[in-house]
């Protein structure tokens, strides 16, 4: 959709230098068109399209920029070529627009939004990168040629909600506008300056930070508890071969396997998995050990009673369900496992582990409970993370480690 704002249009045929490529993109839109009707929604989303696209159509009027035009946008974002044959005069055009609007239009347009009944957060990110661009066929986006454009797209999506990124490229020739950026990092071989929601540097490292981690990172997904045995059981159900279930009583797990509740979402996922042929192993401490004894002081509960609990309703649920439950082990071990653990197939390319750490400590409320404990759900993308954690599973499962009592 190549639509000029000012100047004239975009040659076909030519290659332009030192264009200023400026995406801008609606963080939170799902939540956006969840909340509304589908013509409120839209009618959102076309404010933003507009405040953007005359806000860029003033400014290049203003310094008489040769050529602006609102490249391509699709519901909740797009982007906009700048360009002149004066590049401080497009570097202007861009770099004001966008500055302008993350610190007056965004609030304006948050007004705009409420006084039309949208409900939902307005968030965008922004990015600015510039390059050279070509491409044939008057008016068809789908012809443009420039590695440039990839880059500023995809630094778009790594931008941090309510901020401004712009690449080394511009930084470079952002002249008086460099004041108002921070370095925060890289992205895809180029170094990246942040500006903030606030119009300046301040927070803009934080707020990298916060969305992208720190340096060699990986993926996780984190929770502040133990999750629902509903989303424990949609984890069960992705299992094909084996889950291992690692703790110190397994007092949670065992009791859903023989709960009177409705649903027993857990133990029809646990019997879903016996019945394809698959195996639940179970670990938890020898009721008679040393870390038994040392976590029921620590916790000031009766460790012992729990574990034997446990291995009881194990008991119940093997009974109840005769040869269906054959592959249920259960396994004592002696050492303190300093983390629980509930993998899935964690051998295969696909596996899974959902884990948690133990936090010895105590609060101001008492003792932490196991289960308000942070959990992290990682696969194999989480690199060294994911070897680690199931190393250290596979240690404690290994012959030696554990007897089976069940």
């Amino acid at each position: 959709m190549n639509d000029p704002l000012h100047g004239e249009p975009f040659q076909a045929d030519r290659t332009y230098d030192q264009v200023y490529l400026l995406f801008v993109d609606t963080s939170g839109y799902s939540t956006i068109v969840r909340s509304n009707p589908r013509d409120r929604a839209a009618h959102a989303f076309d404010l933003l399209r507009e405040r953007m696209r005359a806000r860029i159509g003033q400014l290049s009027a203003q310094r008489r920029c040769a050529r602006s035009d609102l490249w391509s946008w699709r519901g909740d974002g797009g982007f906009f070529a700048v360009h002149d044959d004066s590049e401080s005069v497009a570097r202007d055009v861009a770099l004001e627009a966008a500055r302008t609007f993350l610190t007056l239009d965004l609030r304006h347009l948050r007004d705009e939004f409420a006084q039309a009944g949208v409900d939902g957060e307005l968030h965008v990110r922004m990015a600015l990168h510039k390059g050279a661009i070509r491409h044939t066929g008057e008016g068809r986006t789908g012809t443009i040629h420039s590695p440039d454009i990839n880059l500023a797209a995809h630094l778009e999506k790594a931008t941090p909600a309510d901020c401004l990124a712009v690449s080394e490229d511009v930084y470079r020739t952002a002249g008086p506008y460099a004041e108002l950026f921070a370095h925060v990092g890289s992205h895809e071989g180029k170094d990246v300056y942040l500006m903030a929601g606030d119009g300046g540097p301040g927070g803009a490292a934080k707020a990298w930070l916060a969305g992208r981690g720190l340096s060699d990172g990986s993926p996780v997904h984190a929770y502040p508890e133990r999750p629902s045995p509903q989303e424990k059981a949609r984890l069960l159900d992705a299992a094909g071969e084996e889950v291992l279930d690692m703790g110190t009583a397994l007092r949670t797990s065992s009791g859903r396997l023989v709960t009177t509740e409705r649903p027993a979402r857990f133990r029809d996922a646990i019997l879903g998995l016996l019945r394809r042929g698959g195996t639940y192993r179970c670990y938890l401490l020898d009721p008679s050990s040393d870390a038994a004894a040392t976590l029921s002081r620590q916790y000031q509960e009766d460790m012992t009673r729990k574990i034997k609990d446990s291995l009881e309703r194990f008991g119940r649920f093997k009974e109840r369900y005769g040869a269906e439950a054959d592959g249920l082990h259960v396994y004592q071990t002696d050492e303190f496992p300093g983390f629980s653990a509930l993998t899935v197939d964690m051998h295969r390319p696909s596996g899974l582990i959902l884990y948690s750490s133990y936090l010895l400590g105590t609060s101001r409320y008492g003792v932490i409970e196991r289960g308000d404990m942070p959990h992290y759900l990682i696969g194999p993308d989480a690199g060294r993370v994911f070897t680690r954690i199931r190393q250290l599973a596979e240690a404690r499962a290994s012959e030696g480690q554990a007897q089976r009592v069940l």
